[in-house]
């Protein structure tokens, strides 16, 4: 498939929804500079399918919604573009497939209403490994393979905006695991601009090019912060490093691997390699992981006779103690961020402060690559 050149996209609001429970005030100049997902993070209960479901057309709302040059929603001037006119798609946590229809007939009824191409087509198929469902019926699709038929839907409708509500809630965590490479790479290969809610830290974690933070307090909901996803991870105080799930996301290269390594995939940094368990799905090049904080220990020589391969040279820029006796550790490990839970206790045993020169441990299971 031929990409389109990316673009940079924005989507400006500034709308309230009233509701009888709660009242959302959404105001903010979401900005995708190259193809990427921005994901619409926060507590159930919130508003975050409400604010999607008004960029959509989908729920009833007051002020200003403008998609690149064009104006979606204009309470002043009587405009409110309806779904079908504002070149969006979207993806349900169900899926939402017609049941009277097999997978093939749910792909065409998108592709015969829309500008894409027998090539698109094609790519899509292709994409999502949709060539072995293509004769089932949706009662036979498991609930990840309903979601990709959903996907492959939306992507052959050719929107200019993804817009995606919890898609992967009702799955189980295989189902996931599965979903979620498709999810990263359509965005790539399609040059699509991607808007995901969910309440999931590890969707977040795993997902996220950028994050836009809702809050309630007192039923009222807004936009708190938002901003990349690294920048976020950076401060050691934001309520993504508070709780127990806690971690750092590390980009690499996945490389060329010796057979002397037996079953692991070698990851690219600046200096250092990091091990990681095999994984055939994955492809070389970039690849994102995503390490628990809770997975990485600290010693202050380098072990030899540990069963642990990666043992890394970081040097400590944060020191932060929690309240339930453990220290978020924040290190430099060739010029990216990593995070180490430890406890407190052995912050004073090991005398470390900011400055030092350690070595930090990760098993290779504990590496997680969903992307």
């Amino acid at each position: 498939m031929n990409m389109e050149k990316s673009k940079q996209t924005l989507l400006d609001i500034d709308f309230s929804i009233e509701k009888k429970h709660f009242h959302l005030k959404a105001q903010a100049l979401i900005e995708w500079k190259k193809p990427g997902i921005h994901v619409i993070f926060g507590k159930s209960g919130c508003g975050k399918s409400h604010l999607l479901r008004a960029i959509a057309g989908l729920e009833k709302a007051q002020g200003t919604i403008n998609f690149q040059e064009l104006s979606w929603l204009n309470s002043q001037q009587g405009t409110h573009r309806p779904c079908h006119q504002r070149n969006v798609s979207m993806v349900f946590q169900e899926g939402q497939l017609f049941s009277h229809l097999n997978v093939i007939e749910n792909l065409q009824f998108s592709f015969k209403r829309s500008h894409a191409n027998q090539q698109d087509w094609q790519h899509c198929i292709q994409a999502l490994n949709l060539q072995p469902l293509l004769n089932k019926s949706v009662s036979q699709l498991s609930g990840g393979e309903k979601q990709r038929v959903a996907l492959g839907r939306s992507l052959l409708s050719k929107p200019a905006l993804l817009l995606m509500d919890e898609p992967l809630a009702s799955l189980d965590w295989a189902s996931k695991q599965e979903i979620m490479p498709y999810i990263q790479h359509i965005c790539q290969e399609w040059s699509l601009p991607i808007l995901y809610v969910t309440h999931s830290l590890d969707e977040v974690m795993q997902l996220a090019d950028n994050v836009i933070m809702l809050k309630k307090k007192d039923n009222q909901s807004h936009i708190e912060k938002m901003g990349p996803l690294l920048e976020l991870l950076q401060d050691v105080q934001h309520g993504f490093n508070q709780s127990a799930q806690a971690g750092s996301i590390i980009n690499g290269t996945l490389i060329e691997n010796p057979n002397e390594f037996h079953n692991l995939d070698r990851i690219q940094l600046k200096q250092n390699i990091l091990f990681t368990n095999k994984n055939s799905g994955i492809k070389k090049g970039p690849i994102r992981l995503r390490i628990q904080a809770s997975d990485v220990s600290l010693c202050l020589s380098q072990p030899s006779d540990s069963s642990i391969l990666n043992i890394l040279p970081v040097s400590i820029l944060d020191i932060s103690p929690q309240d339930n006796g453990q220290s978020l550790v924040q290190l430099d490990l060739d010029g990216q961020y990593l995070l180490s839970r430890i406890s407190t206790h052995s912050v004073e045993r090991l005398n470390l402060h900011t400055g030092q020169s350690v070595f930090a441990q990760i098993k290779a299971v504990a590496l997680q690559r969903p992307l």
